[in-house]
């Protein structure tokens, strides 16, 4: 074949026109790859036994490489069985091996095809010193069984030396960034160092900061609803600190991982855990994802505390400025504390007290200014009761010229902001805030200026006039709708009352009065307990539109009224519905005596979407204005 030049060196082309030939000639092969096709694979195999080794792609990937990168387990065993164990551990230009491909895309059976061939495989780096364990971690991570098993069959060997290279402290953060905390807790009771190694090549992250970083690792972080609250308190935790049983049958036989599988279990021996876990047991084939996503955060946030106790342990193994430097420098206490990690700041109160009265350059103590800045409450109540120590960080005047009343006075975060439904219950929340940090401070710096020479209540008008104004808004559109509903059913029900089911007779008295004594009567209280409720509801929205929406009545004056009134509407759709209901089974048993069954379950349905829609917004002001201050002291301790 003659070979045409434009120019350059003649043997370079004449090279690229011969590994083009070569590429074209493996395109049967390659296609097969790509589509796990061994069929075709085989037959291009047995013509040419040698390309089971060529590289058919213009990135240097053999057969091997693009099947396992695609994820074609099946094509992977088959063309193992074929390949010598050496070739097994080339790397394609990209500078991955197979099982590097097998470990980013999480098949478990491509990686024990491959190590059973070869065991060396977990000990290859990629082009950037990745072993393939590292890269499940950080690209695998979706498929837990395959971190496990690559964990357990990968030696501190060289070049790669996962546990003790400098990547190590990067495997342990990538795993509890990934939520993987069973594997980190293995990892660390395995290699207690790591506990506290720092990644330099990563801005000098730790494993505590990484926790710290995400508020969803503990339950403080983890916003449930009402109902999601009382089932997340009843579930168990059931935590085997050994890999899973499917991991374990993959690796007996390995000699390097026989101690490894050796970890003792979580003892949970008490009658009440087991009796919880027989009833979740039963459920949870049935469950909804909601519920077993719950089970599974909880196990999570268990974990999570769990390390950070090895974490804790490990550094008080330092002496007193190795701590210093490994907490405040890394900025652990500093992302903990903003985020209002209640669990990480406990643990760490608990090992080293002292860090109680660490406060910043701008004379702010760790935990006070920041609970109240950030709107943390978990964290308030470490702090609120009136002992020496909480006065003390109290009274300090903060830099520039302020007092914690102002930071209390300014407006929080937008994220702490939005997790209370409504602009009128954030204007509630807000000064319930303002109130509780007002009872900290002494009478004496209640008046004290800022530099803007505001006072603490000033800059709280100035802060929150948008958010009054927002939450007025809110009450009145909320109070129009509603007095809609309540009117609508006080005119049906009043209409009902002179109406009654069956007719009268010449006396004026109704027909079913002492024929239908018990339904009949049924439809007349429900109708007049609707007809009350109705109204009520009507003047309580009402008393709402023609407030006078000052900065006090939002605490508990208006909340209170939204109240009642939500709940007077909720009565006068339920009863009325119930009048309906005994309406039509009065008119319609004579003929048709099941009636009442399919009456019952559709009447029921409004009654029920009311409820579900309203019930959480409900309950949130309930329990902000009735029930238990957010601000109770909680021991530190």
């Amino acid at each position: 074949m003659a070979l045409i030049t434009t120019g350059g060196n003649p043997s370079s082309s004449a090279t690229d026109d011969i590994e083009l030939l070569n590429l074209n000639y493996y395109q049967e092969l390659y296609r097969a790859a790509l589509k796990g096709n061994w069929k075709e694979a085989k037959s291009f195999l047995d013509r040419d036994p040698d390309a089971v080794k060529a590289r058919i792609s213009n990135l240097k990937m053999t057969a091997l490489h693009v099947a396992a990168c695609e994820g074609h387990s099946e094509f992977v065993e088959n063309i193992v069985a074929l390949m010598p164990a050496a070739e097994l551990a080339q790397l394609d230009d990209l500078g991955y091996t197979a099982l590097h491909y097998a470990a980013i895309g999480g098949s478990l059976r491509s990686a024990k095809a491959l190590l059973a061939a070869n065991s060396n495989l977990t000990q290859v780096v990629d082009s950037e010193g990745r072993t393939p364990l590292l890269l499940a971690a950080s690209l695998g991570s979706e498929s837990k069984e395959v971190v496990w098993y690559l964990l357990l069959v990968t030696t501190d060997e060289k070049p790669g030396q996962p546990f003790t290279g400098p990547r190590a402290a990067y495997l342990v953060n990538v795993l509890i960034a990934s939520g993987l905390h069973e594997i980190s807790l293995y990892l660390l009771e395995k290699n207690p160092h790591l506990a506290t190694a720092v990644d330099h090549q990563d801005n000098n992250c730790t494993p505590l900061f990484i926790l710290a970083r995400n508020k969803s690792n503990f339950l403080s972080g983890s916003r449930l609803g009402f109902l999601e609250t009382c089932i997340y308190q009843f579930l168990p935790v059931e935590v085997d600190y050994r890999p899973p049983r499917s991991v374990r049958a993959h690796v007996v036989g390995h000699e390097s991982v026989q101690d490894q599988l050796r970890m003792p279990t979580q003892n949970k021996g008490q009658v009440l855990h087991g009796l919880r876990r027989l009833l979740c047991g039963a459920i949870k084939p049935i469950a909804s994802a909601r519920f077993r996503q719950l089970q599974d955060a909880k196990l999570r946030h268990h974990c999570a505390v769990e390390l950070v106790q090895q974490i804790c342990k490990q550094i008080s193994k330092k002496n007193v400025s190795e701590r210093s430097d490994y907490l405040l420098k890394l900025e652990i206490l500093n992302t903990a504390t903003v985020n209002g990690t209640t669990e990480i700041l406990r643990i760490l109160l608990n090992f080293f007290p002292d860090l109680i009265w660490v406060r910043f350059s701008n004379n702010r103590f760790l935990v006070l200014t920041y609970a109240i800045e950030h709107r943390h409450e978990n964290l308030f109540r470490m702090v609120c009761d009136k002992t020496a120590r909480n006065k003390l960080m109290a009274f300090a005047v903060l830099e520039p010229r302020e007092t914690i009343l102002h930071l209390a006075a300014k407006l929080p975060p937008l994220s702490q902001l939005s997790s209370i439904s409504g602009a009128a219950l954030q204007m509630q929340r807000e000064l319930q805030w303002f109130k509780v940090v007002e009872n900290l401070v002494h009478p004496y710096y209640k008046e004290y200026p800022n530099t803007n020479l505001e006072t603490a209540r000033e800059l709280f008008t100035k802060e929150h006039k948008q958010l009054a104004e927002s939450g007025e808004k809110w009450l009145k559109d909320t109070s129009n709708s509603c007095m809609l509903v309540a009117t609508l059913v006080a005119t049906v029900v009043f209409a009902a009352a002179f109406t009654a089911p069956g007719g009268n007779n010449d006396d004026g008295d109704p027909n079913f009065l002492d024929k239908k004594t018990i339904m009949f009567m049924v439809f007349a209280v429900s109708d007049a307990i609707s007809l009350f409720a109705s109204l009520t509801s009507l003047l309580m929205f009402l008393s709402i539109l023609t407030a006078r929406y000052a900065e006090e009545d939002f605490l508990e004056s208006l909340p209170k009224k939204l109240i009642i009134g939500l709940a007077s509407l909720f009565i006068a759709i339920a009863t009325m519905m119930v009048a309906f209901g005994a309406t039509f089974t009065i008119v319609l048993s004579k003929k048709f005596n099941w009636v009442y069954i399919p009456i019952t379950l559709l009447a029921s349905f409004p009654v029920t979407l009311f409820a579900l829609l309203q019930l959480p917004l409900f309950i949130q002001m309930v329990r902000s204005t009735f029930g238990r201050s957010i601000f109770r002291p909680q021991n530190i301790w």
